[in-house]
């Protein structure tokens, strides 16, 4: 009988920092190459048996852990600190560079998680030739007009005790967030720009990642919740529309679609075989010769599926 657990991968980054990732391998060795980035606080481990169904539809695929995270050598405190910008200089090159030994001529598909689909989308859009996909699973810029009602106003409040604590402490506790690790100052400073201003600006970098995402042009799935209340699909639109070049296929699971049982923004990766169906779906369409050789076209909202666009 095949083994078919995953190969642990050792890996440095660029400034010494350490971590390891999950490698599930494909029966077809040509396959397509799928990079998973976790969310905020979420241990790569986690999506293990959402890879497996992923290898089992075809693909190969990582799991990394987020610096600061698990198998991370960094841990956040007063004295080790970082953000986006980091990981995105940083780890996300160091993962490609792990993919491309590995499988140097296959295709690669990042996929991202929440907070993992907006530094995808980020790095992707400074890297575009790292990927020829883009997967985005629950994930919404976190501008505070994409909540309504009382959810906008706690949204706020939080980040504003958050931005406050992290100053006072030097990182945010784990407990205080919820999360299974403590998470860095610089983190919570991009993560609650975002929340006030709606706009990208990465503390420490001088790059434009609002220029860079409006001229990304690539293949987007973008896999999104009607129960997820931290990533509501005006948070999910609000990240789309900075992707203005790029051509946009939707999957919107309804609270009542049967597919996905009442799915959120964490829970969809234990009952995840509907995501994995459509992503293979949309991977035949959009990885076939004919979407190979053609330029991708802004605005082209597909339908995968039964559930209906937002």
């Amino acid at each position: 009988m095949k083994d078919n657990s995953p190969q642990i991968v050792e890996y440095s980054t660029r400034d010494g920092a350490r971590a390891s990732l999950r490698l599930f391998l494909a029966d077809d060795p040509n396959a397509p190459v799928i990079i998973c980035v976790p969310a905020m606080g979420v241990r790569g481990r986690y999506y293990s048996a959402f890879a497996q169904m992923l290898r089992g539809s075809g693909f190969h695929v990582l799991t990394s852990d987020r610096r600061g995270v698990d198998s991370s050598s960094l841990r956040a405190s007063r004295n080790c600190d970082f953000g986006y910008r980091e990981i995105v200089d940083f780890d996300f090159p160091a993962l490609f560079d792990v993919a491309r030994q590995r499988f140097p001529s296959n295709e690669r598909l990042l996929l991202g998680h929440s907070l993992g689909g907006q530094l995808s989308a980020l790095y992707l859009s400074i890297c575009p030739d790292a990927a020829s996909a883009l997967i985005l699973v629950a994930a919404g810029n976190v501008y505070y007009k994409g909540w309504s009602g009382l959810r906008r106003w706690r949204l706020l409040g939080n980040m504003v005790r958050l931005r406050a604590l992290a100053a006072l402490l030097g990182y945010v506790p784990a407990q205080t967030i919820g999360f299974a690790n403590d998470e860095a100052r610089t983190v919570v400073v991009d993560w609650s720009n975002n929340c006030f201003t709606g706009r990208y600006v990465v503390a420490n970098s001088t790059r434009d990642y609002e220029v860079s995402l409006q001229r990304l042009r690539k293949p987007v799935l973008a896999v999104s919740f009607e129960l997820d209340q931290l990533a509501p699909q005006g948070s999910v639109e609000s990240l789309l529309a900075k992707l203005a070049s790029s051509s946009i296929t939707r999957r919107y699971f309804a609270a009542d679609d049967a597919a996905i049982a009442q799915a959120g923004h964490f829970d969809w990766v234990k009952r995840a075989g509907a995501v994995v169906e459509a992503i293979r779906s949309w991977a035949d369409a959009t990885l076939s010769p004919e979407a190979a050789t053609g330029e991708s076209v802004a605005g082209d909202d597909q339908r995968i599926g039964t559930a209906e666009d937002s």
